[in-house]
């Protein structure tokens, strides 16, 4: 591959404005410093020189300006539902390619519910459920079996995420649903709580996927997996085992493969991803939840199912960047790659 300005853009977790600061795990989703430098000394050991572009205010001129021949995208955004979708949005309006899937998916898969109905439109099996905009005082519309599971339907990184999410009456769904609205300002999702064996599975590709071994996610120390809550504690507290390869059949490595790739097809993600899955008591594997847009830092679970898969983190990321070159048309041509600098050139000076 040739040498190339590469834009880095992130959210720092120092950088939240205090005003969007309302909980505990506000800034869980985004990164530290040591992360942001990891991918950027992965990306300067490709060759490449890196043009820093943290989210905000200045981001916009910091792009225009530097006319990166493409941009790694990690920025998660600030608030909404389509936080994620901002910075490929105006990667899209100053005409820079970058990595990873378009405004579209990312505003679609970080709504839960929405994701839920679009997954069963294409006949991928996910646990019933409901949403909640407005406090409950009756739970019999539901129609729903207990045990169920409460989260907010717009956040990521398991934020709102606890222990007292597995309700397993009216009186406990009630006060958690209730207390769930007031805190996150969003949609309340509720599921029936799936008891089974939780996986994460890693993919990289477009036309051509690469599926990475899946992960088996469980409670340290437990020999029963059954009502495991991987939340935000657990992932602060490393309070969880991670089993990549997961010790499982032959036949259920392949259904998450499968199924990873058909969830990959159906809402059209591109470059890199992660899918989360669990099993119901019937042990049949269904969709948790997708995010385009997972994490690099050195615990981040799609970096760890890479590892296993044979690529260390240097060579993950250059490849990812590879990939979205690819798809952009621009893996090795110069001319190629001239030609867009000076559309935009033309285009906002």
């Amino acid at each position: 591959m040739r040498h190339l300005r590469v834009g880095l853009t992130y959210n720092l977790k120092d950088d939240l404005p205090s005003f969007l600061a309302t909980t505990r795990d506000a800034s869980a989703e985004y990164d530290s410093e040591a992360t942001v430098n990891r991918v950027r000394r992965a990306l300067e050991h490709g060759g490449h020189e890196v043009v820093m572009c943290p989210y905000g205010p200045k981001m916009f001129d910091a792009l225009r300006n530097s006319r990166p021949n493409i941009v790694f995208n990690i920025a998660e955004g600030w608030e909404g539902r389509a936080r994620e979708s901002v910075v490929p949005a105006i990667l899209e309006y100053l005409s820079i390619p970058y990595t990873g899937s378009d405004p579209v998916t990312l505003g679609l898969c970080l709504d839960k519910t929405l994701a839920k109905r679009v997954a069963q439109s294409f006949g991928i099996t996910t646990a019933p459920f409901a949403e909640v905009t407005s406090a409950l005082s009756d739970v019999s519309s539901l129609n729903l079996s207990f045990p169920l599971f409460v989260k907010p339907a717009y956040e990521g990184s398991s934020k709102g995420i606890t222990g007292k999410c597995l309700v397993e009456d009216a009186e406990e769904l009630l006060d958690t649903v209730n207390a769930m609205l007031g805190q996150y300002s969003q949609p309340v999702l509720i599921e029936e709580f799936l008891p089974g064996r939780e996986f994460t599975v890693g993919i990289i590709g477009n036309d051509t996927v690469q599926v990475f071994p899946p992960m088996e996610v469980r409670p340290k120390g437990a020999s029963d997996s059954t009502a495991f809550v991987y939340c935000y504690d657990t992932k602060v507290s490393n309070g969880e085992e991670l089993l990549c390869p997961a010790p499982i059949s032959p036949a259920l490595e392949e259904e998450l493969r499968r199924l990873s790739v058909e969830v990959a097809r159906a809402f059209k993600l591109r470059d890199f991803s992660r899918i989360d899955f669990r099993l119901d008591r019937e042990g049949r594997v269904n969709l948790l939840e997708i995010n385009p847009l997972p994490g690099f830092s050195e615990v981040s679970l799609y970096p760890l199912c890479a590892q296993a898969a044979g690529f260390d983190f240097d060579t993950l990321v250059n490849t990812i960047l590879t990939i979205a070159l690819r798809r952009h048309g621009l893996a090795c041509d110069s001319s190629e790659r001239g030609h867009s600098i000076e559309k935009r050139k033309e285009c906002f000076g």
